[in-house]
């Protein structure tokens, strides 16, 4: 039997996460494009972070890598 709380709980999370995600990717191109030297070191970090959350999900997905 499905468990609708937990799918709940994983969508909204799904969500979120996906538009944080495409929410930092899109900051980090606006942030580049600008004139202001100060905004591209802005821009670079979005890029990291986002790298970085996409490759926590990835060890997260993958059996073996994480004790969950």
């Amino acid at each position: 039997m499905i468990e609708w709380g937990n799918f709940l709980a994983v969508l909204i999370v799904t969500v979120v996460g996906a538009c944080g995600i495409v929410l930092l990717f899109a900051l980090g191109l606006r942030l580049l494009a600008a004139e202001s030297r100060w905004r591209r070191p802005l821009g670079v970090t979005c890029f990291v972070v986002c790298a970085l959350l996409i490759l926590y999900g990835i060890y997260l997905i993958i059996p073996g890598l994480s004790h969950a």
